[in-house]
């Protein structure tokens, strides 16, 4: 047990590489609170579920961690030496510790490249992630701070440095705002204002009297209540950060309120033609907070407008579209800020690359221009003028983390679990093409031949049935959703057809229409296709957009949400809706036509593309998260979890892989300027090819491995036509004893420096440490001559006669006090020199009983003209009147503005 928690690599284990070898080695360095190890290039991370967080995100003393600490430095090293981009890929199920460590390493990243924690920009950036942390975070039935977004996070380099830090969401869970499956919550946010909130201002934001079990969007899930302190403490981390933002909290605040009161309004069938409502004072208040008529709203509601064929018509909803387009509404009010706060964030940025990073340089990007321009204006039109002021700064490429969905099953599978199971299968597939795929398929097309052969799981099938443009079962949503009469039932039937033969297809038993299940490369998992088509077209009908248009509103941030679907309607004041329908959290494109291009699937597989496209022009570096056990237990390993999450991740075959194939290969070129150092004093260059070159490099390579004291390790190396192939071993000694060969280099050119400037300016040097040596010689001179003659000298006793004597001789009295010292001409008030006359003000009436009718009053200015003999007292002038005045009873005007004196 011990012998396994020491083990750094897991391609280092001895044996046979087998699922219990390899979770017992993990199982010890868990019970051992080693939970990091490597897997050759590749990092594998438990989680033992003890972490909690902080109230500010980023915040607090930086904690070791170990080997993701090393990983960081190393893409920071190999930034810098290749000029490419780096990026870090965390992977893992939900609940695996994904988020925390991404938050680690972003804080490690910046105390080696951007300056530390005490910049301007990490207090920026720190800010953000506490902000996005509480909109963005539930909990789950497995996970209580589970991320319902994923995050591309992009450090943009200029010189080494960071410039810009660029954050990327993608697929904000906004089914969660108005839809909580049993056991789970809603964002944390909600929580957390109602336990930070005071009395007064619950009351101006109508939320008096209401709790997570009275608020209907609160009460559909858990209403177990946690530690109200954290939430408290939790939520002033949040003001004070929108407060680092420049974002007005009570606007933000007034929008969350009308999101949670907007659930209690229900819709039902009246008496006559139009709707009865449930909640009345809901809509009321939802009406005033939103800074819109509560007839307005109503109508918004509860009317549709349809364009045929060029001519308007106005029509009454039913109960279920009101409902529908009440949820639709909160959906969209809270993606949309939660976008335009990130908008903000985005759009600060470092004014001067090349001033110094500990600076207060972005002071100037939190200020608020006083002269009439409104927050809401100023947020979302900033992002452009700041834009251009630095569109022609060059960057050199970026490093980023990647902390995107991790595989997870729900009560009830949705249309969001399924994006999220497809980002967790995207992520596995390029971690499998660059750990597999293009290795085996580069050691086939130069014909050379290895003796291990790793056989993994290929999971494109999976997402040839997901996304596949012909039939995938996401494409043919698309395709339903774009008809004007289509169901569910008719979906999953068209989906059943096309995919019954497929091996990782399956219909659940019993069987039902709206069911079907997916065998992911995770574990199977059965969907519930009830509400993909409404969730799909994620629409809001224009009828209730137009309602927050700039003439119909008064609240500038809710009409700034909806500003461009307001644009056409903007200067017309006898203009209304025209029958669209809108997206609620529109892309760029969907503006374009003035209407509805895409669908939630649609721009998240857009999105996804994207990232995949900037990860292949990147240097990737991954981590394995895996969670101990399913239930978030702290320090309990389960080996069944472990060896299920081992067998999705491929942790094994990159074992075999790493520990005994050929893994890494690089061009002769490459390799041959990377570890030209061990040529020593050789020329290589006069050698005619760049695979000579190399096989030379290799040569004095082990040679050295002879001489060096670095422990032993196998390797093994194979020349293909335009590649040199070698294992992970050889990797490591390369680049063991490269950076050997570099600190030996670095620590001879330092002592060759130093010396030489040492015997360049020896002679002041000398001449200085003479003079040095004299004073202290004398100082210790002079210290031991006094310490001498105070133990030769003794101590003088008084003596009457001898006092008498010197009183006469200096003609001093014994019997009087001695004469008082001539006072100052000024006195000292806070470290500042007054001189005399200056004026003050009475604390109180002086004296208490009149002399002569003489009485200066309380608040009377006076004059002081100088010190009084009287000791404590101050000679004050008014009006002809001189008086002592204790100085106790006057009190200072305003100082003025004098340089600080030494007294």
């Amino acid at each position: 047990m011990t012998d396994s928690s020491l083990i750094e690599d897991l391609t280092h284990l001895v044996g046979p590489l087998t699922e219990e070898t390899v979770v017992r080695c993990l199982q010890a360095k868990f019970y051992s609170h080693r939970f990091q190890c490597k897997l050759g290039p590749v990092i594998v991370s438990l989680n033992n579920n003890r972490h909690r967080p902080a109230p500010h995100c980023l915040g607090g003393q930086s904690q070791s961690g170990g080997l993701l600490d090393d990983l960081v430095r190393e893409a920071v090293t190999q930034h810098a030496d290749t000029g490419h981009s780096q990026a870090i890929i965390c992977s893992g199920e939900s609940g695996s510790g994904k988020t925390f460590w991404a938050m680690h390493m972003l804080r490690q990243l910046f105390d080696l490249a951007g300056g530390g924690s005490e910049t301007d920009a990490f207090k920026h950036l720190s800010a953000t992630m506490t902000v996005l942390r509480s909109l963005c975070s539930a909990a789950t039935v497995t996970n209580t701070e589970s991320s319902r977004v994923g995050f591309f996070i992009e450090n943009l380099i200029t010189d080494s440095a960071i410039y810009r830090t660029k954050i990327h969401s993608y697929l904000l869970d906004r089914e969660r705002v108005c839809s909580v499956q049993q056991n789970e919550r809603n964002y944390h946010i909600f929580y957390q204002m109602l336990a930070g909130l005071g009395p007064e201002e619950k009351a101006k934001l109508h939320l008096t009297g209401y709790s997570m079990h009275n608020l209907s969007y609160l009460s559909l899930g858990s209403t177990h209540v946690w530690n109200e302190m954290e939430e408290k403490s939790r939520f002033d981390a949040w003001k004070n950060s929108l407060g680092v933002l420049g974002i007005p909290f009570s606007d933000v605040m007034r929008i969350f309120s009308a999101i949670l009161l907007l659930g209690n309004i229900e819709f039902i069938e009246g008496s006559g033609l139009e709707l009865d409502i449930i909640g009345n004072n809901e809509i009321k208040s939802v009406a005033a907070l939103l800074g819109v008529s509560g007839v307005a709203l109503y109508r918004g509601f509860t009317t549709r407008t349809r364009n045929t064929r060029g001519q308007l018509c106005k029509s009454l909803a039913d109960v279920n579209t009101a409902n529908a387009t009440r949820n639709a509404l909160a959906k969209s009010l809270y993606s949309r800020t939660v976008a335009a706060i990130l908008k903000r964030a985005n759009s600060l940025r470092r004014p001067n690359i090349n001033s110094s990073l500990s600076g207060s340089t972005e002071s100037n990007l939190h200020h608020v221009d006083p002269g009439g321009i409104s927050f809401s204006e100023q947020m979302f039109s900033r992002s452009s003028s700041i834009r251009s002021g630095y569109e022609k700064t060059k960057y050199d490429g970026f490093i980023s983390i990647i902390d995107m969905f991790g595989f997870e099953t729900a009560q009830r599978n949705q249309l969001e679990q399924l994006c999220v199971n497809l980002c967790a299968e995207t992520i596995q597939h390029f971690y499998n093409t660059y750990i597999f795929k293009s290795t085996m398929q580069a050691l086939k097309d130069e014909d050379i031949q290895t003796e291990v052969e790793v056989r993994y799981l290929d999971n494109e099938p999976i997402l040839e049935l997901l996304t596949s443009q012909r039939n995938g079962i996401l494409s043919i949503l698309d395709v339903e959703c774009a008809q004007p009469r289509s169901s569910t039932e008719a979906y999953t039937a068209n989906i059943k057809a096309h995919h019954r033969v497929n091996n990782y297809f399956f219909e659940p038993l019993p069987k039902a229409d709206t069911i079907f299940g997916i065998r992911h490369f995770a574990g199977r998992v059965v969907y519930d296709a009830d509400n993909f088509l409404q969730n799909n077209r994620d629409t809001l009908p224009d009828d209730v957009v137009a309602v927050f248009s700039k003439q119909n509103c008064n609240f500038g941030f809710v009409s700034h949400l909806f500003v461009q679907e307001n644009k056409p309607v903007a200067g017309d004041l006898s203009s209304g809706p025209q029958g669209l329908k809108h997206r609620v959290l529109p892309n760029s494109s969907d503006f374009k036509m003035n209407g509805t291009r895409g669908t939630l699937c649609s721009d998240f597989q857009t999105k996804l593309d994207n990232l995949l496209k900037t990860l292949m022009h990147s240097k990737p570096h991954f981590v394995l998260c895996l969670k101990s056990n399913d239930r978030g237990e702290m320090d309990l390993f389960d080996g069944d979890v472990i060896i299920r999450q081992l067998r999705s991740l491929q942790v094994l075959e990159t074992v075999h892989l790493m520990a005994g194939g050929i893994p890494h290969r690089m061009r002769y070129k490459s390799f041959n300027n990377r570890y030209k150092i061990f040529f020593g004093h050789k020329k290589p260059y006069q050698l005619e090819t760049q695979q000579d070159q190399c096989k030379a490099i290799l040569n004095s390579f082990l040679k050295a491995m002879d001489e060096s004291k670095l422990p032993y390790v196998s390797t093994q190396w194979m020349y293909g036509k335009k590649h040199i192939f070698f294992s992970e071993g050889t990797r490591q000694q390369l680049e063991a004893m490269r950076a050997e060969r570099i600190n030996k280099a670095a620590a001879i050119i330092q002592a060759h420096w130093k010396g030489r400037l040492c015997r360049r300016y020896w002679s002041q040097r000398k001449q200085q440490l003479l003079s040095d040596r004299e004073s202290v010689k004398s100082s210790k001179t002079a210290a031991s001559w006094k310490s001498n003659k105070s133990k030769r000298v003794p101590i003088i006793r008084k003596d009457e006669n001898l006092l008498q004597q010197a009183s006469r001789y200096y003609n001093i009295s014994l019997e009087s006090a001695p004469s008082v010292p001539p006072n100052r001409l000024y006195c000292v008030a806070k470290n500042i020199r007054l001189g005399y006359p200056h004026h003050r003000v009475m604390k109180e009436d002086f004296p208490k009983e009149s002399v002569n009718g003489r009485v200066l009053p309380r608040g009377e200015e006076v004059e002081v003209v100088g010190p009084s003999t009287k000791r404590g007292h101050l000679i004050v002038k008014n009006n002809q009147i001189v008086m002592d005045v204790p100085y106790h009873l006057l009190d200072l005007q305003t100082i003025p503005e004098l340089p600080a004196m030494d007294i």
